[in-house]
């Protein structure tokens, strides 16, 4: 028996080594049972092979993230597949398993990449933000704002921030910078604390998934400034 385990495990290795790999695309969060791709085809074998070789899917994963329809050869998603989970703050994401074949023993390794959906809203790390800004502050001054956080990837994560409108300040949106879109709030008005103690404004952070998804965070104005933040998810 300790032979037979050995011999499979060598197998295994030089499916992995020197067969071409089958390589396929799904999207994270897939129903269970989504079609993935058609190993009997990609394989050359046909229904009958398929029961008589017994195929099955093996892998080093702890769940059982994809199995094989012995009917007809589709690769299917057996289990919830979650990106981020997987691969947090990686760009490419993929599965790697293998289809095992008998009689002969046979093992093609398959790489399954997972493709990013857009199933995570922006969210600011900072419940309450505090700024102090005396109304004698001349207009042009800037602050800069809390950075959301998007746990998407690419064109999913953070693409932008807004403001509502009001008289007093406007917000500048940059890009490209160390945390990829960041925003400052720039005083366009001076502030007179007797005319208007208190002033509401909304910043909302959006990713540039479809559909979109933002996140609202409010504070109010007086002088000095207080900010107090209350995040809200949106769709």
């Amino acid at each position: 028996m300790d032979f037979i385990w050995i011999y499979f495990a060598v197998l295994l290795c030089l499916g992995e080594c020197f067969a071409l790999q089958l390589s396929y695309s799904v999207n994270e969060e897939a129903n269970k049972g989504t079609v993935v791709g058609n190993i009997a085809k990609d394989l050359k074998l046909n229904a009958q092979e398929l029961e008589s070789r017994d195929i099955r899917i093996v892998s080093s994963y702890s769940r059982k993230y994809f199995d094989v329809d012995l009917r007809t050869g589709n690769l299917f998603v057996d289990e919830r597949i979650d990106r981020e989970e997987l691969c947090a703050n990686m760009e490419q994401c993929s599965l790697r398993v293998q289809a095992v074949l008998s009689n002969p023993m046979f093992a093609q390794g398959i790489e399954v990449n997972i493709l990013d959906v857009n199933d995570n809203s922006p969210d600011f790390s900072e419940q309450v933000y505090l700024l102090n800004i005396s109304e004698s502050t001349a207009p042009g001054e800037r602050y800069l704002l809390p950075i959301a956080e998007d746990a998407d990837d690419g064109r999913n994560s953070v693409n932008g921030y807004k403001l509502n409108p009001n008289d007093y300040f406007l917000l500048d949106v940059q890009s490209g910078g160390e945390h990829g879109v960041s925003a400052e709030l720039v005083l366009n008005k001076a502030l007179d604390r007797e005319t208007q103690p208190v002033l509401k404004l909304i910043l909302t952070a959006v990713d540039g998934g479809k559909p979109l998804l933002c996140l609202l965070r409010w504070w109010c104005w007086k002088a000095p400034l207080t900010c107090r933040l209350r995040s809200d998810t949106c769709l």
